[in-house]
């Protein structure tokens, strides 16, 4: 994630926690005892689950006001990201997405993280990063949403 990307995420994150804190306080909403708030992140754990030996994956789609799925597919033949997304169901669910491929590399046992851009307007991932799944593969999406702060945000940072 570009200096750029990271300073626009917590911009939004800090619009929104300060949007949400003054609709909760005008509202009167109280929170249980036992109650807490995560972060998106903190709903995805970065490390990868432990290995099967059957050839998997999984597309693991979290964002907006609904839970959290997860999809489990086989990799039967030539499998690349954007036949995974549109087998679980990503493409049809989210408008907007950011996705991140997370592989563990066999001989190193070292986690790799690739980056996926995906064009909202052909409902597709960029040709130069469709990259194709190997067992274990994890594709974590987020809804990217666009609404009135997000359309903001950008307009200040239009080179994005």
């Amino acid at each position: 994630m570009s200096p750029k990307d990271t300073l626009k995420s917590a911009l939004r994150f800090t619009l929104l926690l300060f949007l949400g804190l003054t609709t909760f306080s005008s509202v009167g909403c109280v929170m249980s005892q036992g109650g807490s708030v995560a972060a998106p992140e903190a709903q995805i754990p970065v490390e990868n689950a432990e290995p099967t030996n059957a050839e998997r994956y999984r597309v693991e789609m979290s964002g907006g006001f609904s839970a959290g799925e997860i999809y489990e597919g086989e990799i039967d033949g030539s499998l690349f990201v954007q036949d995974a997304l549109e087998r679980s169901g990503a493409c049809d669910r989210y408008k907007a997405m950011d996705i991140t491929v997370y592989r563990v590399v066999k001989e190193s046992g070292k986690g790799l993280k690739l980056p996926v851009k995906y064009e909202s307007d052909g409902k597709s991932v960029m040709q130069n990063q469709n990259y194709a799944l190997h067992p274990n593969d994890r594709i974590v999406v987020t809804n990217r949403s666009k609404n009135v702060i997000d359309k903001f945000i950008d307009s200040l940072n239009p080179l994005d």
